[in-house]
């Protein structure tokens, strides 16, 4: 006698359905606390950079700004793949490809606001050290110029402000024409959906250093009665101004 068996479509189709509702992991915990503790560090150290009251503040988030660029770019060159800079390189390369659609009157909005996010997000990281160096040459009266430099100083996180603020709005205009919460990702790591994750190892432990790292500095620092990381170039004129003087 014989039998025949008609194989279903998965194995365990409970699993899939769960696996599909738990979403793939595209972005790993290292780029996330990166992420957020650098919108972190920048925003409040913009917040305070007119305040002689919270100058402190100021110049630890400014130099723990840099520590974090510095985690990002060495990420960048020796992480995985998905977090590697050359990715974003690849992302401005799209930029022949759009222009040359836009001069034949084929554009994408979803393409262009992606192709957005990814240059801006670019400008951000490339401006980031001269944001922090101009800030500290500021400070320290490199070559007699602190004047010079802290108008670049000013006119970069001017700048660097208007691409946070251009960063977040195409994330809410991608959002609304995608039908999907583009920010989620940074949250939890997850873009819903089926499919294999993008991310093998998550490197929670990374994560967690970069956390304690940054806690450390800023609680170290803010903890002394004065900040005066280029003291000695200064004999301690201003208690410390970071990678500032806005």
């Amino acid at each position: 006698m014989n039998t025949t068996s008609t194989p279903s479509a998965s194995p365990n189709p409970r699993a899939d359905a769960g696996l599909s509702r738990r979403g793939r992991l595209v972005i790993d915990a290292p780029m996330r606390a990166f992420h957020w503790l650098f919108a972190l560090s920048f925003a409040g150290a913009w917040l305070t950079a007119e305040s002689e009251r919270w100058r402190s503040v100021h110049v630890t988030l400014g130099y723990a700004f840099g520590g974090l660029l510095v985690f990002r770019l060495a990420y960048g060159l020796l992480g995985p793949r998905p977090a590697r800079l050359s990715l974003l390189w690849h992302r401005a390369a799209g930029l022949g490809e759009w222009l040359r659609q836009a001069r034949a009157g084929h554009l994408d909005a979803s393409r262009t606001a992606t192709l957005a996010m990814g240059l801006a997000m670019g400008l951000l990281l490339a401006m980031a050290a001269p944001l922090v160096l101009s800030g500290y040459a500021g400070y320290a009266e490199v070559f007699g110029l602190a004047e010079v430099f802290e108008e670049v100083h000013e006119a970069l996180a001017n700048a660097a402000l208007g691409l946070v603020l251009a960063h977040l709005a195409l994330i809410l205009l991608g959002s609304l024409m995608r039908g999907r919460n583009l920010a989620g990702p940074m949250l939890t790591g997850r873009m819903p959906g089926a499919g294999a994750d993008v991310i093998k190892a998550n490197r929670r432990w990374l994560a967690l250093l970069v956390v304690v790292a940054w806690l450390g500095f800023v609680g170290t620092q803010l903890a002394q009665p004065a900040i005066d990381v280029a003291g000695a170039s200064r004999g301690g004129h201003h208690g410390g101004h970071p990678a500032d003087d806005d």
